[in-house]
């Protein structure tokens, strides 16, 4: 009897199946085929001894296996077909929202391993998910904004439909964002390193290396001139980081380098599906024995006064040219450091010529054997003296020649203990130092005006030394100088300490351009009781070697 009835059912169901409209989606377990074959018997077996052959029709049903079978929450699985429907690709829909939901009704249906396992593979790649997730979430937030009517009962039909196809991106989003296997993936694709690179002013990027893009990322290193060099860090397919800097890039200064290459190599592949970090070689440290340095300076200061001007005053220009080097040795328990300082400036002021404003010549040489800490046994040498003539310029009279080239030059030689406690800050205390005060013509220039007897060209003296230098930064742009000297003589007034005191603060502009501020203090028995001073503001050109 049950046999009779199943033969009346199969024939019956296809002339019922054809009735309804072949591109409806079903939403049960049989998809209507409509192919014509050829007229044989076809057989649907129940169970392994017995079959049934029925009637040679156009249309054959095939059971199929659900696709959302593996959902156990039906109303989910309905909303999945009605999305489906929804966001068809010839539905009227934006791309990117179309794409986006489809990328997540194709993860939702996918309940293979074989294909879960290339899902994984572009999931690494190309990370689709996620895009997907962020653009499903900000279509919510849209619609949400969009359909807000607290005070308006929802009538319209469409309405209706919108409301319900918002609840349901939501529902999709939480499945897949709550999902475990997508929260299992999305971890065990950043089975990487951590990366954090972090510049001078604590600026940080970070990422995965592994990412599965080989990327960009963006980064800027600042330098102690407050600008700025832009490098790339890109992830490589070898489990390396690439580092590439801006083309173009005016650097303050270029030394040589011994490593050129800035690639790290951060694991190695043991296997075909096994890696390693990377064993770090030995390497030959390299100590930099001797430092040598120039800076080159020229100021330039110029103002133009008409005769027409009601207020007066007169026209100027003024140029000073500055150069400092310095070589300095340190090995072991030794130390030598040797300085030079020469500054030359002219400065003309209305109908009178050029008249020298600044002439210097300064050459100090301090070697050192460490003592214990930060105190060394020191032997300073310190020369002072200028290059050309120089004249006082009475207002009754012409120009009277005071000075030239060892006429006068300070020297003075002194042995003691010298405290460093850092590279910025250094005293040396000398309890025994000569002082020598030359002028070598004598015929010209009066020696007396420099403590030198009449009939004699050099002064020697014998007495106590202290010499201080402090260098302190601001900003890594500001830098202030401190120097300075204190000289008391044994044998004549010793209370009468002689002071040479120079002050001077830097300020960059760029790289090139530079202000400097600079005083300077001397007092000395020997040139006068009066105090000396003087004061200099500039901005010029400077390149340091």
């Amino acid at each position: 009897m049950i046999r009779y009835f199943l033969v009346l059912l199969i024939v019956i169901q296809p002339f019922v199946l054809l009735s309804q409209s072949t591109t409806q989606l079903q939403k049960d377990s049989l998809l209507l085929d409509t192919i014509r074959f050829e007229e044989s018997v076809y057989k649907i077996k129940h169970n392994r001894t017995d079959s049934l052959k029925h009637f040679t029709h156009d249309s054959v049903l095939h059971p199929i296996k659900d696709p959302l079978n593996h959902i156990e929450n039906v109303g989910f699985r309905f909303i999945v077909r009605e999305l489906a429907v929804d966001y068809a690709p010839n539905q009227h829909q934006t791309d990117s929202v179309r794409n986006a939901v489809n990328t997540l009704l194709q993860y939702v249906g996918n309940d293979s391993i074989r294909n879960m396992v290339f899902y994984l593979k572009d999931y690494i790649e190309k990370r689709k998910t996620e895009e997907a997730l962020r653009e499903v979430k900000k279509q919510i937030e849209l619609e949400k904004v969009l359909s807000y009517q607290p005070d308006l009962p929802v009538i319209d039909e469409n309405e209706s439909h919108e409301t319900w196809k918002t609840q349901a991106l939501d529902e999709l989003y939480n499945y897949v964002e709550h999902d475990p296997v997508h929260q299992w993936i999305r971890e065990i694709s950043r089975d990487s390193v951590f990366l954090g690179v972090r510049n001078f002013m604590n600026d940080s990027v970070k990422f995965w290396i592994n990412n599965g893009k080989q990327d960009y990322k963006r980064f800027w290193l600042k330098k102690n001139k407050r600008d700025s060099i832009g490098i790339w860090i890109q992830n490589t397919s070898d489990r390396s980081v690439r580092i590439l800097v801006d083309d173009d890039v005016y650097q303050q200064s270029v030394q040589r380098s011994k490593v050129r290459g800035t690639r790290v190599l951060l694991e190695k592949k043991e296997r075909a599906d096994q890696y390693a970090l990377a064993k770090l070689g030995k390497y030959k440290r390299y100590s930099q024995i001797w430092k040598v340095g120039a800076t080159v300076g020229m100021a330039f200061n110029q103002g133009h006064v008409s005769d027409s001007w009601s207020r007066g005053g007169e026209s100027s220009m003024a140029t000073t040219s500055t150069l400092e080097a310095f070589a300095n040795y340190k090995r072991g328990k030794h130390t030598w450091d040797n300085s030079l300082k020469v500054k030359y400036g002219l400065l003309k002021s209305g109908e009178d010529g050029f008249r020298k404003n600044e002439d210097r010549i300064e050459f100090n040489t301090k070697y050192g054997q460490k003592a214990v800490k930060n105190w060394y046994y020191s032997a300073q040498f310190n020369l002072k003296t200028q290059m050309v003539k120089g004249y006082s310029y009475p207002s009754d009279g012409p120009r009277v020649l005071k000075s030239n080239f060892f006429a006068p030059a300070y020297i003075i030689a002194s042995v003691g203990m010298d405290y460093k406690p850092n590279k910025n800050f250094s005293v040396l205390l000398s309890p025994l130092s000569a002082k020598y005060t030359i002028v070598k013509d004598t015929a010209i220039i009066d020696q007396t005006a420099y403590g030198v007897d009449k009939d004699k060209k050099v002064k020697k003296e014998v007495g106590s030394y202290v010499n201080l230098s402090h260098k302190l930064k601001f900003w890594d742009d500001l830098e202030l100088i401190n120097k300075l000297t204190l000289y008391s003589n044994y044998s004549e007034k010793p209370k009468n300490v002689d002071i040479d005191w120079e002050v001077s603060l830097t300020m960059p502009i760029n790289q090139y351009l530079l202000s400097k501020f600079s005083t300077h203090l001397i007092s000395d028995d020997d040139t006068g009781s009066k105090v000396q001073f003087k004061e200099n503001f500039s901005i010029g050109l400077s390149y340091r070697f």
